[in-house]
């Protein structure tokens, strides 16, 4: 059983990073719609009516069915949305941000609509970005190296897109008892019904573990195949040797609902499987908002 994904990067030339950021965090509020006006033929407002509904790829992407198997809806409930943004910054050029993409299973069918609709993403901003409009220099798609390989949507024929195999990352990460936490985005996790203000590896190690459970049950080819009892136990000897995470606002917003943890720590005493686990978890991020840029990390062994 496994689960597929493709990871593009959309290199994009910027007058100001700052507001290009926030410009674009707050655009992905929008991108529903935007992905919906690019497949939607009926234009009807109750979806639920709508005879294209099955094969809609608006609907596939984002109607979040419950699985019909009772076992799944038990496990997992509601799915998660089967893809993840980042926005990095590109330090050593200082007009050149990056947006990446990563596109989880049966939605990686619709890729090109979700190209379309990161382009009409990138122009509405335009009005919040002072100076040149946001400009798409190139698209790349990952490899298993993030190895960049330029794609062309416009050819015909092959598009060097590389489809990466869930079960392939995780056989080839570094399984160590030492690890480093880079949380590049804010990470918001729900516990006790507020956010955690304080990082928990146990908290976020289980909160992964349901994240890329959940995918793999409604947009792969079956369950996950990793004893989620023996992790969850194991995480209470995990230990915390520099600790450098807290909570705080983004580089680009000083709104409260923004902010989330933010920083490096270095853990040790992982057990057999948490660091593969963590891996693939990356590229889906963590947390509230993980689909549009929040929980974006990096997990390394030491």
């Amino acid at each position: 059983m496994d689960l597929n994904l493709v990871r593009l990067i959309f290199e994009v030339e910027v007058t100001g990073k700052k507001e290009f950021a926030a410009a674009i965090a707050a655009g992905f509020r929008r991108f529903d719609k935007l992905f919906k006006e690019l497949c939607c033929y009926c234009k009807m407002i109750d979806c639920n009516s709508c005879s294209e509904r099955p094969l809609c790829p608006f609907q596939i992407v984002f109607a979040q069915e419950l699985s019909t198997n009772p076992d799944i809806v038990r496990r997992h409930q509601k799915p998660p949305l089967p893809f993840a943004f980042k926005i990095s910054s590109v330090p050593e050029n200082k007009s050149l941000m990056e947006v990446s993409l990563v596109v989880i299973g049966k939605a990686i069918n619709h890729l090109p609509v979700f190209v379309s609709a990161v382009e009409l993403l990138l122009d509405s901003c335009s009005g919040q970005c002072s100076g040149n409009a946001p400009l798409i220099n190139c698209i790349h798609c990952l490899d298993y190296q993030s190895v960049r390989h330029e794609i062309n949507w416009s050819r015909q024929g092959d598009l060097n897109l590389v489809v990466l195999s869930s079960l392939e990352i995780m056989k080839n990460s570094l399984d160590t008892n030492e690890a480093r936490l880079i949380l590049e985005s804010p990470l918001k996790v729900p516990s006790t019904g507020s956010l955690l203000h304080d990082f928990e590896f146990g908290i976020f190690l289980r909160s992964q573990m349901r994240r890329c459970s959940s995918l793999f049950a409604y947009y792969g080819d079956g369950e996950l195949d990793i004893d989620f009892a023996e992790l969850s136990a194991a995480v209470g000897v995990v230990r915390c040797h520099k600790d450098g995470i807290c909570y705080s606002q983004p580089y680009w917003s000083q709104r409260s609902s923004h902010a989330g943890l933010l920083g490096i720590s270095e853990f040790s005493n992982l057990a057999p499987g948490m660091l593969p686990l963590l891996t693939l978890g990356s590229y889906f991020n963590a947390g509230k908002g993980a689909s549009f840029g929040f929980g974006a990390y990096n997990v390394d062994a030491v």
